[in-house]
C-alpha cells in the first residue's frame, strides 16, 4: 500500500489486492462469483481526509487503504476498459513492466485530475472519473466545508434527486442535513 499526501488533505492511494482462496466446492459460480485465486488487481484511490474524518470521526488514520477512499478505480479498468485481474505467472517481469508503465502513464494522469479539491469537484462524473450517484453527496460536503451556502445548495439538490422518495438513504441524508443545520 502506498499513500501520497498532497496539500489540502488529499491522499492518493495505490494498493495491490489478491484474489481470495476458494473455500468449498460451490465457491465458483460463473458469471456471479469467479475464482480469482492466483490473480491480483492494482487499486487506485483518492481520499479527502476532512471528509473521511467527518464520516468516521472516531478513526484516526496515519495511512489510508483504497477502500477508505471516496474516489476509487482500478489500474486494469483504466487500461482495458473493464475489470482486469493479472494472473501470477512465471513471466512476472512482463506483468511488472506492464503495471509500472500503467502507473507511470494512466494512473499518474488519473491522479493528476484529482490532486486538489477544485479538480475533484470539477471532474466529478466526467470520464475517466465516472462516479456513483452517492459521489454527489461527497462533492456537496467537500464544498460545504469551505462555502456553507454553495455546499448547502448542492446538498439540497442531491437530497431532492434521491429516488425512491422513501428510502433508507434519503432518511440518512435528511438526518445528516439536520446535523449540519441545512434546511431542506
Amino acid at each position: 500500500m502506498f499513500n501520497r499526501r498532497l496539500d489540502d488533505g488529499i491522499i492518493q492511494v495505490i494498493n495491490l489486492q489478491s484474489g481470495q482462496y476458494p473455500i468449498g466446492q460451490g465457491y465458483e459460480i460463473p458469471g456471479l462469483r469467479e475464482n480469482l485465486y492466483g490473480k491480483f488487481v492494482v487499486n487506485l484511490g483518492v481520499c479527502i481526509e476532512s471528509l473521511y474524518k467527518f464520516q468516521s470521526p472516531t478513526e484516526n488514520k496515519k495511512y489510508y487503504k483504497e477502500y477508505d477512499c471516496q474516489i476509487r478505480d482500478r489500474l486494469g479498468t483504466l487500461l482495458t476498459g473493464q475489470d482486469y485481474w493479472w494472473t501470477i505467472t512465471d513471466d512476472n517481469n512482463k506483468i511488472t513492466q506492464e503495471i509500472i508503465e500503467g502507473i507511470e502513464t494512466i494512473a499518474f494522469k488519473w491522479f493528476s485530475g484529482l490532486e486538489t479539491k477544485e479538480k475533484i469537484i470539477s471532474n466529478n462524473g466526467h470520464l475517466p472519473y465516472d462516479a456513483t450517484p452517492r459521489a454527489k453527496l461527497d462533492i456537496a460536503l467537500i464544498v460545504w466545508f469551505d462555502d456553507k451556502a454553495k455546499g448547502s445548495k448542492l446538498f439540497k439538490d442531491y437530497y431532492h434527486s434521491i429516488q425512491p422518495a422513501k428510502s433508507a438513504h434519503k432518511e440518512y441524508v435528511r438526518d445528516l442535513a439536520k446535523e449540519l443545520k441545512i434546511e431542506l
